[in-house]
């Protein structure tokens, strides 16, 4: 009897609407639903009956005057046993962000809401204060000018970037005549040669995802190749790496400071004993590149709680047979980094 009087209330609402001129009106769609095939039902069907009321369905919610919104959960009713699902409406104003309507709809199953579709869209569209031409094209202005943040949005981003890290050795005195020299052979010692700290510019590449996991936090996970060690300009240092940002966002540019971990894949046959992994942090600046993606800059310190030692490069000169270094890296790096689904329409 409640669905019936409903029914003969819609009857008159559409007489009425179609009687008079009606005004040019938008309307932005979302809805979610714990059965992926509900979601598609209402979607649809709320498509198909605002446009054929007359009312503008747009792609983009900045496009629109009004959000109609939607949720399926599971619900019981005592009254009704047959009752499983509750489709709830809300339509919002979105230049306010203000809630005009609000109401649920209980159904038994979802081909029963064939029947009950149009009223239900009618039933919170019907609210709607007419929007005149000039509205509409001014919500179209002004969508066209606001800030576009997806770029800075995305749940998972693919970053590459060449870097540039300067790797410092430190010389260490242990062993060494007089602090910075390597006895000379054959015993007893008639000569020295002097060892100097090191500092090498290597160029590299990195590959990794960025998960963001919550709008100040993200999780990068990455590849690191670099080229280079203290004897062989062409061997190849390969890492595997884990960064945990913290993103400070502005309209136009995005400061991730981050703290570093970094575990080496290989090491160089020149060194005798290297550490184990390396630890550090850094800051990434980034700018817009595209709705979805974004060019950074990158610059970072990384070091480690063991030093490295090096075999004796002389041949004739071998005391002591290693030489010790604090090592630590400066490393400057450019990249872009692509994203994948807006955190904002999830």
């Amino acid at each position: 009897m409640k669905k019936l009087l409903f029914l003969l209330i819609f009857v008159v609402f559409s007489v009425s609407s179609y009687a008079i001129d009606l005004p040019n009106r938008s309307i932005f769609m979302e809805g979610t639903a714990s059965v992926a095939a509900h979601r598609t039902f209402f979607m649809n069907n709320f498509r198909m009956e605002a446009a054929a009321l007359g009312y503008t369905v747009t792609e983009n919610r900045n496009q629109a005057g009004f959000t109609f919104k939607f949720e399926v959960h599971n619900h019981s009713d005592e009254d009704d046993p047959s009752i499983k699902f509750i489709v709830l409406i809300t339509l919002t104003y979105n230049e306010t962000n203000m809630e005009m309507v609000s109401f649920g709809w209980p159904f038994a199953d979802i081909e029963d809401m064939y029947e009950y579709n149009q009223f239900v869209f009618y039933k919170a569209a019907v609210l709607i204060p007419g929007v005149s031409d000039d509205d509409i094209a001014a919500l179209a202005q002004s969508a066209g000018s606001a800030v576009d943040n997806s770029w800075q949005n995305q749940l998972i981003y693919f970053r590459i970037s060449v870097n540039y890290p300067i790797s410092c050795y430190q010389l260490q005195p242990d062993g060494l005549f007089g602090g910075n020299a390597v006895w000379a052979a054959p015993w007893p010692p008639t000569d020295y040669q002097n060892i100097e700290n090191q500092i090498m510019p290597q160029p590299g590449v990195t590959v990794g995802l960025e998960f963001q996991l919550l709008n100040f936090l993200s999780l990068e996970f990455n590849f690191q190749a670099v080229l280079g060690d203290m004897k062989d300009n062409t061997f190849i240092n390969m890492a595997v790496g884990a960064e945990l940002k913290f993103p400070i966002k502005l309209s136009s540019i995005v400061f991730q400071p981050y703290g570093a971990f970094l575990y080496p894949l290989n090491v160089s046959p020149v060194f005798a004993e290297y550490p184990d992994f390396f630890f550090g942090g850094g800051l990434q600046i980034g700018v817009r590149g595209g709705k979805s993606g974004s060019f950074f800059i990158d610059v970072n310190y990384m070091t480690s709680l063991t030093d490295v030692y090096r075999r004796n490069p002389y041949e004739h000169y071998q005391e002591p047979e290693v030489i010790r270094y604090n090592r630590f890296v400066v490393g400057l790096g450019i990249g872009y980094k692509f994203g994948f689904f807006d955190r904002n329409s999830l």
